[in-house]
């Protein structure tokens, strides 16, 4: 059995944490300036993109609250039935937060600083558990905070921001539980931590399904590495690389068998990583983003061009160190000390490396060329599982083993020296990461960009608003055309909107929307208005019925639609009352007061 090392021998204490956590408070606000200064009224992200939904998803959780409504349900969104939210990736964490903040930048922004000092703080304080060197625990820290990995997608997914809950996670279920080699089922160490671990996946559930995947990965992945006895093979024979090699052959063909068969992979081949996607720097990479990477990113060779969710990088640091560490390894066992029982639960920690590595990569891809499908790729041919299709988000956990592991085996290198080398090194080893990590200032989403007319509709009556163009979108489908910024401006108009941009709709409500006589000619005159003749007239009952529906709805037609086909029938279909104004380009169709 692995027993736990007492927590009195953490190499950081609690000013060691409360340094750390002060450091990792400060880079929120360097990466994200000037977000402090305007930390009621703005947030950092594209107007147009996913971060619109996060605030969205803040604000609707409080206005269920308040109003006592479930709030995993919605009729701001898909109106007048509304729709469940469970589906959708909603951080109800969050919107707890802003339950208690009551302001829905405040508590966007403050939950997102707590993650991302939560996720340091726990990382660094996890790899005190066995790291001596103070800087060593401090740089895991930061990396699995700031990992280029969350820095790419700050501007893009709030929810994949939310790690805080892993570090913490990972330190419960060691303390909960005892392997031995050839046993699958660990001896329960602690109920306390036991029950610590589960209320955390509960928490990581109702923060973000992709890491909750990663933490039951890592823990399943553990288990294994125990049970199948991993640690005791001998890569010295030809037998282990011939197992291995046949594993690979036979993961190929099988998942390639399965794919001809017919059986759905839930495009999770296609979102894999691409192997290119390690080694290029991101899009914004201040300091290692040249015309040639940025080139790169862009080029019509990768299978999704220009997308944060090609981005592996981890920097060139830890990878290099890792290989130095790999060379020397049989050096090192020879020159080290028995292993302690501490260190022991760390030894699977290089294997679960690989796994990550593998679960990125479920298809071995070079610059979007297909050359090898891992075993890994069957995981996408299993119902259920295959909804975790974004398999390069698994690379959030490799950014906090990878510098653990590296940072174990350099810890034991520097003790063997002088301290005040294991200082300059690491110091050094830190300073190098945090140059690899800067990134470009990130653009935000303030409350004055929601345009005028968008105000005006709010004082208009009714309780409906119609953005035009309108329409329904989730991660499958899409009819008609719904941006994401609508639901940013809902919630300062506060109408409910007929469409919605969800992470999953019901396909009822997409048939339902081409069913509706006008809905379906509304959203024909938006986008194909030259087959607007194909379609028999609307009978006045239609119209009618259409009216009772959306009683008093207010529409607020963008200026590329001013005078196009679906603003002219807007105009023959409005009851008598309306009246149109235009506001900075907007046009806005209200009924009278």
């Amino acid at each position: 059995m692995v027993p736990t090392p007492p927590l009195t021998a953490n190499a950081l204490g609690w000013r060691g944490l409360l340094l750390a956590g002060l450091a990792y408070l400060a880079l929120f606000g360097w990466y994200s300036w000037p977000l402090s200064r305007e930390w009621s009224t703005a947030f950092v992200g594209e107007v147009h993109g996913d971060p619109s939904v996060f605030i969205w998803n803040v604000w609707n959780f409080r206005q269920q609250v308040a109003a006592g409504h479930n709030p995993l349900h919605t009729r701001a969104l898909l109106y007048p039935e509304g729709t469940g939210l469970w589906l959708h990736t909603y951080t109800p964490v969050l919107g707890l937060l802003n339950v208690l903040v009551g302001q829905e930048f405040r508590a966007l922004n403050l939950g997102l600083l707590l993650s991302f000092v939560g996720s340091g703080v726990g990382a660094a304080r996890l790899a005190g558990r066995w790291v001596r060197q103070p800087l060593l625990c401090g740089l895991v820290g930061f990396v699995f905070a700031y990992s280029p990995y969350k820095l790419a997608r700050w501007p893009a997914h709030d929810n994949l921001l939310l790690t805080a809950t892993v570090p913490f996670y990972l330190m419960a279920y060691l303390d909960a539980f005892a392997f031995a080699p050839g046993r699958w089922w660990p001896r329960l160490r602690s109920r306390w931590a036991a029950l610590g671990a589960f209320g955390l996946l509960v928490i990581t559930l109702f923060s973000d399904y992709y890491v909750l995947a990663g933490l039951l990965y890592f823990s399943a992945g553990y288990a294994a590495w125990w049970a199948l006895r991993l640690g005791a093979i001998n890569w010295r024979g030809w037998w282990p690389w011939a197992g291995l090699a046949a594993l690979l052959v036979v993961g190929h063909f099988l998942s390639r068998g399965l794919g001809l068969l017919g059986f759905d992979d839930n495009a999770g081949l296609y979102w894999g990583g691409d192997l290119a996607g390690y080694l290029v720097p991101p899009l914004g990479n201040r300091w290692l983003a040249t015309p040639a990477t940025n080139a790169f990113w862009h080029s019509p060779r990768l299978l999704n061009p220009g997308s944060v969710e090609h981005v592996l990088f981890v920097g060139y640091l830890l990878p290099l160190l890792a290989l130095g560490l790999a060379l020397t390894a049989g050096a090192r066992r020879r020159a080290a000390p028995p292993s302690t029982p501490a260190l022991a639960e760390t030894r699977p920690f290089w294997a679960l490396v690989g796994l990550f590595l593998a679960l990125t990569m479920p298809e071995l891809r070079w610059q979007g060329h297909d050359l090898l499908r891992l075993p890994t790729s069957l995981v996408h041919y299993i119902p259920f599982l295959n909804n975790i299709r974004c398999s390069t988000r698994h690379v959030l956990l490799l950014s906090l083993l990878l510098p653990l592991a590296v940072s174990l085996g350099l810890d034991g290198w520097l003790r063997r020296g002088l301290a005040a080398r294991g200082w300059a090194v690491a110091a050094a080893l830190l300073v190098g990461v945090f140059l690899e990590f800067q990134v470009l200032p990130y653009p935000l989403v303030r409350a004055a960009d929601v345009p005028a007319a968008y105000r005006v509709a709010a004082r208009a009556p009714g309780g409906v608003l119609f953005p035009i163009p309108f329409g329904v979108q989730d991660g499958y489908h899409q009819l008609g055309q719904m941006d994401a910024a609508d639901m940013f401006y809902q919630t300062q108009h506060h109408k409910a909107q007929p469409g919605g941009y969800l992470a999953r709709i019901p396909a009822a409500t997409f048939a339902a929307f081409r069913r509706e006589p006008v809905l379906r000619a509304l959203l024909l005159a938006q986008q194909h208005p030259d087959s607007l003749a194909r379609l028999p007239p609307l009978a006045p009952a239609q119209v009618r019925a259409f009216w009772a529906r959306y009683r008093g709805a207010v529409f607020v037609v963008h200026p590329p639609y001013r005078g196009q086909p679906v603003h002219r029938l807007l105009r023959r279909l409005l009851p008598a009352g309306y009246h149109e104004q235009v506001v900075a380009g907007y046009v806005v169709l209200q009924p009278a007061e």
